[in-house]
């Protein structure tokens, strides 16, 4: 009898943590992901924004304005666009901003990313960024000469100039949290994606495949963001706010759309 009520205790204590393993795996950490335009001029895309002045009252109001909405999602982290690496040098910067000895630069990663961390009391901005090199873009560009596919990098121009100018009349005619609102659609989501896939992909393919291993860069440089921003979210983080440059968002959205770990919240839902 001891030895049958040892065992229903085994199996009743069993039952217990399974069913408390499951409640916590079922909890899902919500992350909102905003892809913005670089506020500065880095000269690290082919193709860059020419934007205007950050600093401006107007432009510090509306960021204020966006920072004031986006602080009520309670997110108990930020994580923004800066190398892993820099992460002990941008904790001390933000240190200095919340006790009002730094005056934040022309950077969305800070006058969106530091601002909006103050106003949630945090003590550190996340840096979940990894730069790898577009290693594959000579050998791409070398084949689409060999290949009569240089029409390609033509159209490919055409497509991402008319991208930015649209960007830049956005820009010229409306507040930032309208323009972060456009450039967050769907449709122009899968218009920055496109450029890799409709264009690139195509140069060298069934013989050395140049671009779609150009690609793979840009690929992999996403999936090691992700893996860093999945490593720095705890079972404690009901709420993360990404801000990432809008190029990256549609990769970034597909992964963490299929991890069962997250959900994914749209930016409209919050900027209405």
């Amino acid at each position: 009898m001891a030895y049958i009520k040892t065992i229903a205790s085994f199996l009743i204590a069993l039952l217990f943590t399974t069913t408390t393993f499951g409640q916590e795996s079922k909890q899902k950490t919500k992350i909102l992901l905003i892809g913005t335009i670089h506020f500065e001029n880095p000269h690290t895309d082919s193709f860059e924004l020419i934007v205007g002045d950050f600093l401006s009252a107007k432009r510090q109001s509306e960021l204020e304005d966006l920072t004031n909405v986006l602080s009520q999602t309670k997110a108990t982290k930020v994580m923004i666009e800066r190398p892993i690496g820099n992460q002990r040098s941008s904790d001390s910067l933000y240190h200095l901003y919340v006790t009002d000895h730094y005056k934040l630069p022309v950077s969305e990663r800070e006058q969106i990313g530091f601002r909006l961390a103050k106003k949630l009391k945090l003590d550190q901005v996340k840096c979940v960024d990894k730069f790898y090199g577009m290693t594959h873009d000579s050998l791409m560009v070398a084949s689409a000469k060999e290949n009569n596919q240089l029409y390609l990098l033509e159209d490919l121009g055409t497509q991402a100039k008319a991208m930015i100018n649209d960007y830049d009349d956005q820009l010229k005619k409306g507040t930032i949290t309208e323009v972060l609102k456009y450039i967050n659609t769907p449709e122009e989501l899968k218009k920055n994606l496109s450029i890799y896939l409709k264009f690139i992909a195509k140069i060298g393919a069934g013989k050395n495949f140049a671009g779609a291993e150009s690609v793979s860069d840009w690929y992999l440089r996403n999936l090691a963001i992700y893996s860093n921003i999945i490593n720095q979210v705890e079972l404690s983080d009901k709420y993360v706010v990404l801000i990432f440059g809008q190029g990256h968002i549609p990769i970034l959205k597909h992964l963490l759309q299929n991890n069962d770990d997250f959900e994914v919240v749209e930016l409209h839902s919050i900027l209405k």
